[in-house]
């Protein structure tokens, strides 16, 4: 009966039904918020329901509990909670994959979302919305085991034998990389060199589509670097932008477009989600190799080194892309879902990382003698095949890449004594291999 059960549940969650769809969430679990310790327990499953319990520490005392259950209910899962014992409220399954479950109910004040995933360091849980209702979304990141006396259960180490990246990129397949997409690959031309730019029309269409236009029209050509921050950005555009009789024109590209700093949070995104927590959004990670973040059912592009944005005016839609900037600092990621990203740098950063700092405020040049030229800017499927740059760019849906990322995450290098156990979304490396 239980295995008939069992099976059932794993049909309502589109799972092959000889499946046991939710083993994963089975165990003691225990998350330390700086001196509040939640932990969650769940129990196998057994005829067709998972039960769990749920309970918040502060210091020595016990500070709110739930009841939790998770079974089949007009022909799919369903999530039923009952914090501080009180009455059920049901939260019925919307999607599921491998390890991970999502439950909504958007009838209810707050949460209206509940999803869980597993990873490699434990078990995650995250609940929100909706927006509008002012409460804050928390996310829950347990590590394995009952939570102590002294706090959170010790996270598990990597096995002694992790890989290095080295051995990591040693043992990668040319199924592992891609090839960039010359339609949507900038070659910026400097005298120093080509810098190679991808751009990401998956967040930002209607910006990548002006650009394109841009540079196809010439617009970029001749333009001069007019600001290089230290620490900060390298910027380009019209030093005439300012006045009406002398600004380039756009041709048929537009000068402004109306913003697009997020975009809506589907599963078309591939998002590769990273398994450590982030000061700035709720969940980080990669989308098809840039660098993402995402909470309350948007995702946007996070501003790392290398990150292409498009400057704009304190109007939010008086940015098109005749202004451009890459960030050559450390991760200004206060930026994020201020300004619209729409790619970032492959291949160049060294030309220009090394340009000569502004030394106006902001990093602005105090004259023009001082500006550097872009001799053009090209889209590569433009450009003889001959000509093209020749690079692979690692991708970043693979186990590969998630090797990739625990081997930066706990180093296992000789230096290396002591592993971090961590990574920030702007450390993580995105290698590129020139072919040859």
């Amino acid at each position: 009966m239980a295995r008939r059960a069992l099976a059932a549940l794993g049909m309502v969650l589109g799972l092959p039904a000889a499946a046991e769809p939710l083993d994963w969430l089975t165990g003691s679990w225990c998350y330390d918020a700086g001196g509040t310790r939640f932990e969650e327990h769940w129990t196998g499953e057994a005829g067709g329901v998972l039960v769990g319990m749920s309970r918040t520490l502060a210091g020595d005392r016990t500070a709110g509990f739930e009841f939790m259950r998770i079974e089949a209910r007009e022909g799919r899962a369903v999530f039923l909670a009952q914090p501080g014992g009180k009455a059920e409220t049901a939260f019925p399954r919307i999607e599921g994959e491998a390890q991970r479950i999502v439950f909504a109910n958007t009838a209810h004040d707050f949460p209206q979302r509940i999803e869980y995933w597993r990873d490699a360091s434990g078990l995650h849980a995250l609940i929100s919305g909706p927006t509008a209702s002012g409460e804050k979304d928390f996310r829950f990141d347990y590590a394995p085991g009952a939570c102590s006396g002294e706090g959170r259960a010790a996270a598990p180490r990597p096995a002694a034998g992790s890989r290095t990246m080295a051995e990591v990129l040693e043992a990668s397949t040319a199924a592992d990389w891609r090839r960039p997409d010359p339609g949507r690959t900038l070659y910026l031309e400097l005298d120093t060199g080509r810098v190679v730019i991808e751009l990401a029309p998956a967040f930002a269409p209607r910006h990548v589509d002006n650009i394109l236009k841009l540079a196809r029209g010439g617009y970029y050509d001749g333009l001069p670097i007019l600001r290089v921050q230290d620490n900060f950005v390298v910027q380009w555009g019209d030093p005439d932008a300012g006045d009406e009789d002398k600004r380039r024109p756009v041709g048929d590209a537009e000068r402004a477009l109306p913003a697009e700093f997020t975009r809506p949070d589907t599963a078309d995104l591939r998002f590769t989600r990273l398994p450590d927590r982030d000061g700035f959004a709720l969940d980080v990670g990669f989308v098809d190799g840039f660098p993402a973040a995402r909470g309350g059912g948007r995702a946007w592009l996070a501003h790392c080194y290398g990150t292409l944005g498009v400057g704009r005016d304190n109007d939010p839609n008086s940015g098109g892309g005749t202004e451009l900037y890459v960030v050559i600092g450390h991760a200004p990621r206060q930026l994020d879902r201020n300004i619209t990203v729409a790619g970032r740098v492959l291949q160049g950063m060294d030309l220009l990382a090394s340009l000569p700092r502004g030394r106006e405020a902001m990093g602005f040049h105090a004259d023009r003698e001082a500006h550097v030229p872009i001799r053009r800017v090209r889209v590569a499927a433009d450009v003889p095949a001959a000509e093209r740059s020749a690079i692979e760019v690692l991708r970043t849906d693979t186990p590969t890449f998630e090797a990739l990322v625990e081997s930066r995450r706990n180093r296992r290098d000789e230096w290396y004594k002591f592993p971090a156990g961590h990574i920030d979304l702007c450390n993580v490396p995105l290698p590129v291999r020139t072919l040859k």
